[in-house]
């Protein structure tokens, strides 16, 4: 799954709040075909949301461009 990405296509897609990130990295994991997520508090860098995330499967970031809702996952190593 490292660097998977999934696109959003529509522009209502706008990822413009840390519960709208919250709710695109639950999705894009889901997608993804990872179970019993968690995700922590989004934060926000200059161009990308990243939200922590856990799964069964492992530890990941998602990463969402705020403009288009595109997402890249990326899993953590411990």
């Amino acid at each position: 799954m490292t660097g998977k990405h999934t696109e959003r296509t529509a522009a209502e897609n706008r990822v413009t709040t840390k519960e709208a990130a919250g709710v695109a990295a639950y999705d894009a994991l889901a997608d993804a075909g990872c179970t019993s997520i968690v995700t922590t508090t989004p934060h926000q860098t200059r161009g990308t949301w990243i939200v922590p995330a856990t799964s069964t499967e492992g530890s990941w970031r998602v990463h969402i461009d705020p403009r288009t809702g595109s997402t890249r996952i990326v899993q953590v190593q411990s």
